[in-house]
This record gives structure tokens, C-alpha cells and sequence, in this order.
């Protein structure tokens, strides 16, 4: 699990350019919040459609294996 995180974190930070550990200990965390909100609203924009077709299919599969109890 720890390496996970640590791997995650290190591709935050190349990847993107978001510095999560330093944001956190240099107490600049409102800087880290904005980064991210700016990341998932590039994500939303760029995969809104796709994630409510799976968001559709996922509620539609559920009803329908309640509905066969």
C-alpha cells in the first residue's frame, strides 16, 4: 500500500507538476486544492460524456439484478 502512495505522489509530481508532499509541509495547501480542483475540471471537461455513460450503464446493471430477486 505504502508503495502505491509513494508511487502516485512520485507521478504527481512529474507528470502533472503537483508537488503534494511540499504543498502540505510548506502549509500552502489552499495552492494544492486549487491545482487539483484545476485537474479534475480538465478531467470533467475532457471525460464528462464518457463518465456518465458509465454512470448510466453501472445504475442500469444494478437495477436490473435487483429487479431479478
Amino acid at each position: 500500500m505504502t508503495l502505491i502512495i509513494v508511487g502516485a505522489l512520485v507521478i504527481l509530481k512529474y507528470a502533472y507538476d503537483v508537488d503534494v508532499v511540499g504543498f502540505l509541509t510548506e502549509g500552502r495547501f489552499k495552492e494544492w486544492l486549487d491545482k487539483l480542483y484545476g485537474l479534475s475540471a480538465k478531467g470533467w471537461e475532457r471525460y464528462s460524456e464518457f463518465l456518465i455513460k458509465i454512470w448510466n450503464y453501472l445504475i442500469n446493471f444494478v437495477k436490473n439484478i435487483i429487479s431479478k430477486n
